[in-house]
């Protein structure tokens, strides 16, 4: 399997959107114990990222944008703290949102949906990567196909969901990089 985007979409315009919040808490729970690898950037329950998924250092796609998008408790000056260790990481629009104490915050998937969706209305992209696995979002996947771009899924593990990768024009496990030591074969 190529790495995270398969070879026919070079030159593509791609803008990728991060379920950050979800993912993060996904790969706490395959990391267990353990450490995470050194390439790997990660706060529990907040974000994790690795610039080994950056595609445009293997193959020849065009990212006009990643947005990431996560909540966290604190003040606003912890959520700017996130906000600049995202931005660091290569993600242009880091979205930071607080967490309420009784019931984590909802903003995160309506976000990522309305701007996936409102970027497709407007032509800015040839394919969204959507990095979730929740099955909630099929019926955003099929929104953004229907204005004629194509849709990858990028997920951890068993974390997604059959209908959802159903409806994904490609799909790819995260687990090959965030829970690897080196990079692929396929990526070197």
């Amino acid at each position: 399997m190529p790495f995270p985007y398969p070879p026919e979409i070079k030159n593509s315009r791609v803008m990728v959107f991060v379920d950050g919040e979800n993912l993060a808490m996904r790969y706490a729970n395959l990391l267990g114990d353990k450490q995470p690898f050194k390439h790997v950037q990660f706060e529990r329950d907040t974000y994790v990222w690795s610039p080994l998924l950056d595609g445009n250092s293997h193959r020849t796609v065009n990212t006009v944008r990643r947005y990431y998008y996560t909540s966290v408790r604190g003040d606003e000056d912890h959520r700017n703290k996130i906000h600049d260790k995202l931005y660091a990481l290569g993600i242009q629009a880091p979205r930071v949102f607080p967490k309420n104490k009784s019931r984590g915050s909802k903003r995160v998937d309506i976000s990522l949906s309305v701007e996936m969706l409102s970027h497709a209305h407007y032509g800015n992209y040839d394919v969204a990567v959507l990095v979730a696995g929740d099955q909630d979002y099929v019926p955003l996947v099929e929104a953004v196909k229907a204005q004629g771009p194509q849709v990858f899924v990028w997920f951890v593990r068993d974390g997604l969901n059959p209908a959802l990768r159903r409806s994904a024009d490609y799909f790819f496990d995260l687990g090959e990089i965030l829970l690897s030591e080196k990079a692929p074969l396929y990526m070197v």
